[in-house]
């Protein structure tokens, strides 16, 4: 068996014991899980690339160093979180558009992008309104909710404009990433509701592996296209 192929299964069989090792507080198990996820996941990346994206490596990097200050669970932790995983919305803005296309203006694409801002628009605005009694957070959570829009419009804008298996993934990556901050905000800021948690957890770690799949497909569509 090849090496992406056992990075492929040794990262699924972490992520049901990492969402397991959370949903029952096993922190000892989670804490081995969730911090082997990404270094696993990068075989299963380097086995199926001929040539490393850097930007892609940095995003992932940034996830694991994330993922570190989340697992140690601080004082005020969002402090701390918001920077990695601002930083890794940020690079993710910018691969989008190493490869991005000129827009296909029909009616459809059209109306779809629209109702796409506007959906998105009102999300933003509701969930900087739970930090209306924190301004200094406010303002930290409203710029990263600026950036979270962003990709979500763009990884939107790619799969409208053209339907390939690469932007499907991505697509999925950022939905991901989206439901995973929602239900980050709602259990920590609303509700500590046990189900809160555990969506924003496996979103988190399923949205990784939705990346690199976008980037292998996005490698092999450009192979195939030389």
């Amino acid at each position: 068996m090849k090496i992406d192929k056992i990075a492929l299964i040794g990262y699924l069989v972490l992520c049901i014991v990492a969402i397991f090792a959370n949903f029952f507080e096993f922190y000892g198990l989670k804490l081995f899980s969730k911090s082997m996820l990404i270094p696993v996941l990068f075989f299963y990346y380097i086995g199926n690339v001929e040539k490393l994206d850097f930007l892609s490596i940095i995003y992932l990097f940034f996830n694991f160093v994330g993922d570190s200050i989340g697992i140690f669970d601080f004082k005020d932790e969002i402090q701390y979180l918001i920077i990695p995983f601002f930083i890794c919305n940020v690079l993710l803005i910018f691969i989008m558009l190493k490869r991005i296309e000129k827009f296909r203006a029909t009616i459809f694409n059209l109306l779809s992008m629209l109702i796409v801002s506007l959906f998105l628009g009102y999300l933003w605005y509701v969930i900087v309104d739970i930090f209306k009694f924190t301004e200094g957070l406010q303002v930290k959570v409203a710029i990263y909710g600026i950036v979270l829009f962003l990709i979500s419009f763009l990884a939107s804008y790619k799969i409208i404009n053209k339907v390939t298996t690469s932007n499907l993934y991505l697509l999925l990556c950022v939905f991901c990433v989206l439901i995973s901050d929602v239900f980050y905000i709602l259990f920590n800021f609303q509700a500590k509701l046990l189900i809160f948690d555990s969506i924003h957890f496996s979103c988190q770690i399923f949205s990784y592996l939705f990346f690199v799949n976008s980037i292998i497909n996005r490698e092999k569509l450009s192979y195939n296209n030389q």
